[in-house]
């Protein structure tokens, strides 16, 4: 019935993967190559949002701007090589036995990211978590990038279920704006980018420390 939970929409970046330290310390190289010396806190403020569209931002250049384009050639190839780098080590701790254990619970897992769909894909195959997913959307997937409802509405629609009966785990402000919107109940994590207070003042009436912690705030909203 609509409302029981059935599925969950992982953010990638700050949820699954510990990665804000290296985006931000990748960021910060590649924008010193081009002459841009952005503020670090600055930098770190943009994980999880789509590359090409912060680099714009951090240099104040439009996206289609060519050393916007290169730098953002340059992220994909230095990140690439440390995903390779770090395989498994990528993810948080507890990250593979919660995944596990809401597989056993019956529930469809996804991935919902501002990365590029063949970016997620590759860093969900590498850390070794490709099994548990049953479809994966990034900001190439949908009509609209995060936070806007429209991938994870799309999700949804892939596996024929209502917004209601799925939840949305992030780390970030949209992350828990984009599953409000698409009326969808959220789950937000504070060992990612956002502090557990501003997550609340976003919308999410759950905030967990703990990937351990994620399993028993989803099941929560099972009858």
């Amino acid at each position: 019935m609509a409302g029981a939970v059935r599925a969950v929409l992982f953010d990638l970046d700050g949820t699954l993967a510990d990665t804000p330290a290296a985006i931000t310390e990748i960021t910060l190289k590649v924008l010193a190559q081009y002459g841009h010396t952005p503020d670090t806190a600055a930098v770190r403020a943009t994980v999880g949002r789509p590359l090409e569209q912060n680099l714009a931002r951090l240099t104040g250049l439009a996206p289609e701007h060519p050393d916007v384009r290169a730098a953002t050639a340059e992220y994909g190839r230095l990140f690439g090589a440390h995903v390779r780098s770090a395989g498994p080590g990528l993810l948080y701790p507890g990250v593979p036995a919660m995944l596990e254990q809401l597989r056993q619970e019956g529930l469809v897992l996804t991935v919902a990211t501002s990365k590029v769909y063949a970016a997620a894909a590759a860093i969900v195959k590498l850390t070794g978590i490709d099994q548990h997913f049953a479809a994966l959307a990034g900001d190439d997937t949908a009509a609209r990038g995060k936070p806007h409802p429209s991938m994870a509405l799309h999700l949804a629609e892939v596996l024929g279920l209502d917004p209601s009966e799925c939840v949305v785990v992030g780390d970030g402000v949209p992350d828990v704006e984009m599953g409000l919107a698409a009326g969808m109940r959220v789950v937000g994590v504070s060992y990612g980018v956002s502090t557990a207070a501003e997550l609340e003042e976003a919308g999410a009436r759950t905030v967990v420390d703990t990937p351990a912690e994620v399993v028993p705030a989803v099941l929560a909203g099972r009858p």
